[in-house]
């Protein structure tokens, strides 16, 4: 029980309030973009610049988004441009192809109802996976090194007062003893416990599923998706078939499509905004 009790106060999903953007210039953005259009077409002027441009349309939507001026240029909008010419990366981190992507009935569908584009959901799908990817990594450190850094921190100010809440369902406890938090933090940073490979076990779990979090609700906010919904409807079922069918290319979900991937799984959907309805994604910084 003091485990998992140990696990849950290490591993509470990652926070980090949204910076704020400055005001857009919407005169300085269009023509900043039309200039990298305008590169980019010349750069790839033997090949059919309207079907690429097509197909990186809505990864420019979303970076549309997060116009970070750094005094020279809007930065998010050489994103696109930036994953066309590295593409092949992107597909090789990628957990299906192309070609399995079409051939999915199931998301086929679903992109049909939400009145889509196929090839620039894909596009999109591949340049969200790459970053996501990367991103998590910063998100979520491994429990060892977290309480490495607080040993750290009290070596130089011995003194500080600690404080470690710890969530039991819907009830919270706090301990203000400082000397039994850091003796706790000691014993488990200087024994090789098997409590390490639980701990670490649900770091992996968490980071998982805040991948799978960011990953959909990303392309659900994102994606422009064109579907009527009465005012208390969060998700129409096409939304929410797209989500999970995402998770099951992505090889985050696992099991027989014509179950995972349907209505008869729409818990798992469900479960995973209620358990992330409060997290941040601030995947705009991977675009700085």
């Amino acid at each position: 029980m003091e485990d998992n009790l140990f696990i849950e106060y290490i591993n509470s999903p990652y926070k980090e309030p949204q910076d704020m953007l400055p005001k857009i210039d919407e005169t300085m953005l269009a023509d900043m973009e039309d200039s990298l259009e305008a590169d980019f077409k010349n750069e790839y002027q033997q090949e059919d610049t309207a079907s690429i441009l097509e197909g990186i349309e809505y990864i420019r939507l979303y970076c549309r988004n997060f116009p970070c001026f750094n005094g020279f240029d809007y930065q998010p909008l050489q994103a696109p441009f930036a994953y066309y010419r590295s593409r092949e990366i992107y597909l090789k981190e990628l957990p299906f192809t192309e070609e399995e992507f079409y051939k999915f009935t199931y998301i086929q569908d679903a992109i049909k109802k939400l009145r889509l584009k196929a090839q620039p959901t894909f596009e999109f799908m591949a340049f969200l996976y790459y970053i996501i990817k990367v991103w998590s990594e910063n998100q979520i450190t491994t429990s060892g090194a977290k309480i490495d850094n607080i040993l750290t921190l009290l070596k130089e100010q011995p003194n500080t007062k600690l404080a470690m809440n710890i969530k039991v369902g819907s009830k919270s406890f706090e301990f203000t003893n400082s000397l039994f938090i850091q003796s706790l933090l000691e014993f488990y940073s200087s024994h090789d416990l098997i409590s390490h490979d639980l701990v670490e076990r649900e770091n992996k779990r968490v980071r998982e599923r805040t991948i799978q979090y960011s990953l959909v609700k990303t392309l659900l906010d994102y994606l422009p998706i064109k579907v009527d919904k009465s005012e208390d409807t969060r998700f129409v079922q096409a939304e929410r078939d797209l989500a999970l069918c995402t998770l099951y290319l992505c090889k985050l979900l696992m099991g027989d499509p014509a179950y995972v991937c349907t209505k008869d799984n729409n818990a798992t959907f469900d479960k995973l905004m209620r358990d992330f309805k409060d997290f941040n994604i601030t995947l705009y910084q991977m675009l700085t």
